[in-house]
């Protein structure tokens, strides 16, 4: 009898499987299930939740709770825009339209506008995608608590007046662009990466220089637009320190040509107090030597003229200094 009901109760749990019927779970395996559907339910109401609240929440008080913060947490500069924007497809995303950036006192840095930005939150390491119009050209890069990365693939300098606020009124293009910097507790001192630039049909108008030189050395000099040429860049920061390992500006059939022979930039956490070190390298080419005189007179001046043609100049300072200290090689 017993060994008819062993057979009975294996030929219905034979039948069960069979058919697609599941064995009864544990006790233990039944509570995992569920606390895990409890937690899936729980995370479903927190986003809708969180879904529902912004589309009820009007985008111009969205735009001042983030310029507020924004502003509250720069020491350099203010923030504006125009407008701002919260999309949800493809994927919840920033639509910022018209955004400033205006520096907050002198050597803080320089004014920036973009004509489009758009924020992608990437909660996972609390930080945020971006992909910036700006002066006709586009950027794209992350930045998180300790981290940016910053590239473009074409950047036309004749639609970047903030060249010229500098003193640099370049019109060229630059082909490659790319920033990557880590940072320890949000310290620019502590920063490590790269920097990279390459640029080509480069073109220098000397009107800002030849007021730095009038108003600052008191030297007249009338300087034609300098072809360049291409430029080639590449520098590693390490612990702070930013090395030059190459710079190359112009050529030997253009009007300029400039070298880096060594250089190092010492970040500072307040940008103006950055300090910096180059050993730069300047030939002229006849035909300028010729048509400027006063340049050739000017350089031998204040750098050292070598055998193969490159004057030497050493030049150091802080970004906060109107002008910086030249010696001779």
């Amino acid at each position: 009898m017993a060994t008819e009901t062993l057979d009975t109760n294996l030929l219905q749990s034979a039948r069960r499987s069979k058919g697609g019927e599941e064995a009864p779970l544990s006790p233990a395996a039944r509570r995992k299930k569920l606390v895990l559907k409890s937690l899936a339910y729980g995370f479903f109401f927190f986003v809708s939740l969180i879904f529902f609240t912004l589309i009820k929440i009007p985008d111009s008080a969205i735009a001042n709770y983030l310029l507020n913060s924004a502003n509250q947490q720069s020491t350099t500069h203010n923030f504006s825009a125009e407008k701002v924007s919260v999309r949800f497809f493809p994927l919840p995303h920033l639509e910022i339209e018209k955004l400033g950036m205006d520096p907050r006192f002198p050597g803080a840095g320089i004014p920036l506008s973009f004509d489009e930005v758009t924020v992608y939150p990437n909660p996972f390491v609390l930080g945020v995608r971006f992909r910036a119009e700006a002066y006709k050209s586009t950027f794209t890069g992350s930045a998180s608590m300790n981290s940016f990365h910053l590239e473009s693939a074409k950047i036309n300098l004749a639609t970047m007046p903030l060249l010229a606020q500098m003193g640099f009124d370049l019109k060229g293009a630059f082909s490659n662009l790319l920033v990557q910097l880590s940072t320890q507790s949000q310290r620019l001192a502590t920063a490590d990466g790269e920097i990279r630039l390459q640029g080509s049909n480069l073109v220098y108008d000397p009107d800002a220089l030849e007021v730095l030189l009038r108003e600052n050395l008191r030297m007249e000099m009338s300087l034609p637009d300098l072809n360049l040429g291409d430029l080639d860049m590449l520098a590693t920061v390490n612990n702070g320190t930013v090395r030059v390992d190459k710079l190359k500006l112009g050529g030997a059939n253009k009007d300029l040509e400039v070298q880096v022979a060594s250089g190092t930039v010492t970040l500072s956490d307040a940008m103006p107090l950055t300090k910096y070190e180059l050993h730069v390298l300047v030939k002229l080419s006849p035909s300028l030597e010729k048509s400027v005189p006063t340049l050739g007179s000017m350089l031998t001046m204040m750098s050292t003229k070598r055998a193969d043609g490159f004057y030497g100049i050493k030049i150091a300072g802080k970004l906060s200094d109107p002008m910086p200290s030249i010696k001779k090689e």
